[in-house]
């Protein structure tokens, strides 16, 4: 329980520690999401199943790339935590691009 409690603190003070990055990330997407509202010509719902797919296939790309990014290893992912962490960052990073996919796809497909 320790180290569940652990890992979400960290993530906590990752978060404020770059809260500018976490601030800019969502207004860009808020942005994003106003030029769709407005531009948009197709209904919300056909964006979601490309961002969807898009965030699946980056799901993989992350999950297989991560360990390399943060300069280690898949030898070095051996404790059930290590993998959940893994799984749950990778699982974060789709699911943001999958936000950002979806705006996108609604902008560009006019």
């Amino acid at each position: 329980m320790y180290e569940i409690w652990l890992i979400i603190n960290t993530f906590y003070e990752l978060a404020l520690a770059n809260l500018g990055l976490v601030l800019g990330t969502l207004i860009i997407w808020l942005v994003l999401m106003v030029i769709a509202m407005f531009a948009k010509r197709l209904p919300w719902r056909q964006g979601i199943k490309p961002a969807i797919l898009i965030g699946m296939v980056l799901w993989v790309f992350y999950f297989v790339m991560m360990p390399g990014w943060t300069k280690s290893s898949f030898a070095n992912v051996t404790y059930i935590l290590d993998w959940l962490v893994l799984g749950g960052v990778t699982t974060a990073f789709a699911a943001l691009s999958a936000l950002f996919i979806w705006p996108l796809y609604l902008i560009l497909k006019r």
